[in-house]
């Protein structure tokens, strides 16, 4: 059995935006004179390529400020509804002769599409998370400025690790923090000798796991299992980062779930493995003592969370 698995997502930035950062220069003439922008014909203009350029969102009230005055370089900002919130827009003005100009749509915040961030990290997953379900709100569209987040949650097995999709741009271009998804995949399942890596919420792998033989006794005149069998599992334990403690065992049989809290006044399962604090490079090994009443079930690891790491079948 393969231990733990992450995968990384890349730091490289990646575009989850819906339309260009710069929308096409369009002119236009204004009649009437008075020297200022027609507001109502820009505004048609910024709904008219919303619908053209994202057609399954169709924008709501747009509303551009009245009497600005037409200048070379002017700027200004309309405010598009779209998908429940608004959208500014920057409208710069550009050759302008008299009250003729061209002008320049550019929205000041990141439309973003968060089924496109949802399929963008899935796609980085390993294969054995391919059931693990990921959440990034109910809104399809997201609106957010230029360094905001939209928090997404991958969840397998009672395992969650929140990732956050930050937006470096007002073309939708965003990257994910943390860089490395933790090990979401279902528990890992083997048989006794396999190893089972554990990882912690930031990614980082903390504690390599091994249950390397088993053993049955019926007891003695001295110790009775109260359930029919005494079973000890021989367990290694090495840490690959300080303070590593944060971790328990169970034994399942008939669906039933035993602790390893039986007590064992005779040698047979010497040395106990004795509850430590192993830091960076150090190694624990031995017995831990279940009362349970069949040679068959399995060994569950869990972390300080109840969430379930590991199984070994016996």
């Amino acid at each position: 059995m393969a231990g733990g698995v992450m995968r990384a997502i890349a730091c490289s930035r990646w575009a989850a935006v819906l339309f260009a950062v710069a929308l096409a220069g369009c002119s236009v003439e204004v009649g009437g004179g008075g020297g200022t922008v027609d507001a109502e014909r820009i505004a048609s203009a910024v709904s008219a390529y919303l619908r053209e350029h994202v057609p399954d969102v169709q924008p709501g009230r747009i509303e551009c400020p009245k009497d600005v005055k037409i200048a070379e370089g002017k700027t200004f900002q309309c405010t598009a509804e779209v998908a429940g919130t608004k959208l500014p827009v920057t409208v710069t003005l550009s050759q302008v002769t008299g009250d003729d100009y061209t002008y320049k749509l550019t929205p000041a915040k990141a439309l973003i599409d968060t089924g496109k961030v949802v399929t963008e990290i899935r796609s980085r997953l390993p294969a054995q998370a391919a059931g693990a379900s990921i959440d990034c709100g109910t809104a399809l569209i997201r609106i957010v400025e230029v360094g905001g987040k939209v928090p997404c949650t991958v969840s397998l097995a009672g395992k969650r690790q929140v990732v956050q999709t930050v937006v470096d741009d007002v073309g939708g271009t965003v990257h994910f923090e943390p860089a490395t998804v933790w090990m979401v995949t279902a528990p890992s399942t083997g048989k006794i000798g396999d190893k089972v890596t554990v990882y912690g919420e930031s990614g980082d792998a903390q504690l390599e796991v091994t249950v390397t033989r088993l053993k049955f006794s019926t007891g003695d005149e001295f110790d009775q299992p109260e359930n029919g069998f005494f079973l000890g599992a021989y367990v290694t334990l090495r840490a690959l980062t300080d303070q590593q403690d944060l971790i328990e065992f169970t034994a399942v049989a008939g669906g039933t779930t035993y602790p390893s809290d039986a007590i064992v006044t005779s040698t047979t399962f010497d040395p106990p493995l004795d509850p430590v604090i192993l830091n960076q490079g150090e190694q624990a090994t031995g017995w831990l003592i279940f009362d349970v009443p069949t040679r068959h079930g399995q060994l569950t690891l869990h972390d300080a969370n109840n969430h379930q790491l590991g199984t070994w079948k016996y």
